[in-house]
């Protein structure tokens, strides 16, 4: 290995360890918005997948980085878990302005386009 080699390992090392630190600072505000602990542990299943380098992220490529057998696990997460929404909106929102910000400005995009109401 070249120094060069063992310098981008290092910080990609470095870099994974923040990203986890960062998705168990943010899943750890929102576990009592779950109704139960599997939900909970498939949101941040999800997560991880979703940080994953894909070319496209939908219910079966995010199971498949995950190794589930297909996506039903995930669509029923998405469609029929019990989660506190809004909660958990403002508590990772708060914690976006307050970690992410530089002082200025922050934005945060949803593309989705996808509206999901229910209350419980």
């Amino acid at each position: 290995m070249t120094t060069y080699q063992e310098q981008v390992a290092v910080e990609a090392t470095i870099a994974e360890r923040e990203w986890t630190a960062a998705l168990g600072a943010v899943t750890g505000r929102i576990t009592d918005c779950f109704g139960r602990r599997e939900p909970r542990a498939l949101a941040r299943e999800m997560c991880e997948a979703m940080l994953m380098e894909q070319d496209t992220r939908n219910c079966w490529t995010l199971a498949e980085a995950l190794g589930h057998s297909g996506p039903h696990r995930l669509q029923h997460f998405l469609s029929r878990a019990a989660v506190d929404h809004d909660t958990a909106r403002d508590r990772i929102a708060m914690w976006t302005a307050g970690e992410l910000a530089d002082g200025q400005a922050v934005l945060v995009v949803d593309e989705t386009g996808d509206g999901r109401f229910q209350v419980q």
